[in-house]
């Protein structure tokens, strides 16, 4: 385990010794931005870092509204609520499901409580759609190990009662403009989304985007009326901040492409042209890499006591020099 003593950036300090740092999930490196630190204390000086009363008081901070709507604008929903933080999100969005639920392989423990498939998401999918009542569906929208857009073709297919996705590593940074999996759900499905706002936007929340009929019924769950709200700060510098969140979201594109064609070559390294994570072969170990000078994603998920999964994640904040210096690790170390 290394210990920092700061947060990590495109590069990160171990031990007085700065290292590159191809990890974590800041995908858009938002809170290196300085116009979005700006907006934040802006937001502070506004607004304050909470808000001291419940959502449902007859005292509504009217941010609230506006960061929902926005939202639901982005995921093409009706309506958002929104959590303090993904893992509550989940968890409310999780009491829409009705059973019987099957839940898909690597489905995160937010949304589903139980044990999901250990299938292989294909074979789950056929599983799914042999079916011959109508029932609930929970998954994640990326595999981010393996990496993979789960696709939902076969939403197509097969009447359901609820299909509630997770797209806590996929909202902001996929689809044209950074609106995850709802360009690529079937249209004709009204499946519920929930995501982590802490990934891709880089706040301490987590949101629901979902019909108003399910918004109205999450408003009434306890694990909503009771819970504390998002920062009124953080939102305000989301709303304000959407130019630099896609000017971010290019940046970390054309950095996803540079590396691709600079890693392509190379054997037994599995990678979506969509996503920044880049999963390396058994026979590298993050060791390799550490004594050259970079640190990489390396632990064991779900089962934290199983075999370490060893990868690259590639942020918006890295440079052409840092993925050509990774690559050029890589080669030598895969040659």
């Amino acid at each position: 385990m290394l210990q920092t003593t700061g947060t990590p950036t495109r590069t990160i300090y171990v031990n007085g010794r700065e290292y590159l740092f191809f990890s974590g999930y800041a995908y858009l490196g938002m809170h290196q931005v300085p116009a979005f630190t700006e907006l934040v204390k802006e937001g502070i000086d506004r607004y304050g870092l909470s808000f001291p009363s419940s959502r449902i008081s007859n005292t509504r901070l009217d941010l609230f509204a506006q960061m929902e709507q926005l939202l639901s604008v982005i995921t093409g929903k009706e309506d958002t609520v929104c959590m303090a933080s993904g893992f509550s999100a989940g968890t409310l969005a999780g009491s829409l499901l009705t059973e019987p639920v099957l839940a898909a392989p690597g489905t995160h423990p937010a949304v589903y409580k139980l044990t999901p498939s250990g299938l292989p998401y294909a074979i789950w999918t056929q599983a799914v759609q042999a079916q011959h009542a109508a029932v609930s569906i929970v998954a994640d929208a990326i595999d981010i190990f393996t990496p993979a857009l789960h696709s939902f073709d076969f939403l197509h297919h097969h009447p359901w009662l609820t299909v509630l996705v997770d797209d806590s590593h996929g909202i902001g940074i996929t689809g044209e403009h950074g609106e995850g999996v709802s360009s690529r759900l079937p249209a004709k499905v009204p499946a519920v989304i929930t995501y982590s706002l802490s990934k891709a936007f880089n706040l301490i929340g987590g949101a629901i985007s979902c019909s108003k009929e399910q918004a109205a019924q999450l408003r009434q769950q306890p694990a909503y009326t009771a819970s504390t709200s998002l920062s009124p700060a953080f939102m305000y510098a989301f709303i304000q901040g959407q130019d630099l969140y896609a000017a971010q979201r290019n940046q970390l594109h054309k950095n996803i492409a540079l590396f691709i064609e600079l890693i392509q070559s190379l054997p037994g390294i599995h990678y979506h042209q969509q996503l920044p994570m880049f999963v390396l072969p058994d026979t590298v170990h993050e060791q390799q890499l550490l004594d050259r000078g970079i640190v990489i994603s390396s632990f064991a998920y779900p089962n934290a006591t199983g075999k370490k999964i060893q990868r690259v994640v590639i942020n918006a904040l890295h440079t052409e020099a840092d993925l050509h210096n990774l690559a050029g690790v890589l080669q030598k170390i895969l040659a």
